[in-house]
């Protein structure tokens, strides 16, 4: 092998490794964005209770929760009740009453998969319905469905017919119990998920997902009525949530099987599909 040859090959090894650590670095990014969530806390706090466990399951299965208070929440909320939440505080975005016209909206939604609202409360709901933009929530909320981020909603805090409304002497007329429920049809029509409290963690999530939540937790899982059919131990990578170019090199099967979340970079895909290396993923 001649010097220059000799040459090609380490240029070429130095290019698939930048190549394959960059694929890494952006994968990396992609699944940190996919698992972030937008925390946005309303001036209710009816429904949060029951929406403490969904919030758990979501930080047990990886997710980043990163929370936005609105001026009412943060003196409607102890701190007690937000190491409850184990909650991760955007510092520019715990607002006073009002809204700065300097807090960056945009910059809040960046990298976050979706917004979540434990406890919507009437008057948040009200405003977004009505297309009203005067609040941090109001404004958050319809930023974000102007940009296609994803929406999930708690409708206790704003539905007439919850339990805990009616325990805190709430004595309106049906007039005024069909508007907020009108506000809950119109969110839903903009494309606002709407939810129980005690269903938010599920509706992220996904039945499967929280089953598997439980499991881990010692919880109770029902299991399925049929007995699976025995199968064949076929080999399993086992490794990190990123197969690499590395990786791929040292596979030695001719068959490889990795787990649904598992992400391939670019470089180990052409590396495995070079080897004839059958991927099954799930």
């Amino acid at each position: 092998m001649s010097a220059q040859d000799l040459d090609r090959l380490v240029e070429q090894a130095l290019i698939d490794h930048l190549v394959d650590d960059l694929s890494t670095q952006v994968v990396e990014r992609l699944v940190t964005r996919r698992r972030t969530a937008l925390t946005l806390l309303t001036g209710t706090d009816v429904g949060l209770g029951k929406a403490v466990g969904g919030l758990r399951d979501l930080r047990e299965a990886g997710w980043r929760l990163r929370y936005v208070l609105s001026g009412e929440a943060r003196d409607l909320l102890t701190p007690d009740r937000l190491a409850d939440l184990n909650a991760e505080m955007l510092a520019a975005a715990v607002a006073e009453a009002g809204v700065p016209g300097d807090l960056d909206i945009d910059a809040m939604l960046t990298n976050c998969a979706l917004v979540m609202v434990p406890a919507l409360s009437i008057t948040t709901a009200a405003k977004v319905a009505a297309c009203i933009r005067d609040s941090l929530p109001s404004r958050l909320l319809a930023r974000a469905l102007e940009r296609g981020v994803r929406v999930i909603a708690a409708s206790d805090g704003c539905c007439p017919d919850v339990r805990e409304r009616a325990a805190r002497s709430f004595h309106v007329t049906e007039a005024y119990k069909a508007r907020m429920r009108a506000n809950i049809a119109t969110l839903k029509d903009f494309g606002v998920e709407i939810v129980r409290a005690r269903d938010l963690g599920r509706a992220v999530l996904g039945p499967a997902q929280t089953a598997a939540t439980l499991a881990s937790a010692g919880a109770p899982v029902v299991a399925p009525l049929t007995a699976p059919v025995p199968r064949a131990v076929e080999p399993v990578w086992t490794g990190k949530r990123i197969f690499s170019r590395g990786d791929a090199v040292q596979w030695t099967g001719s068959e490889l099987r990795l787990d649904r979340g598992v992400l391939v970079t670019p470089a180990a895909a052409d590396e495995l599909r070079a080897r004839n290396v059958r991927v099954i993923q799930g």
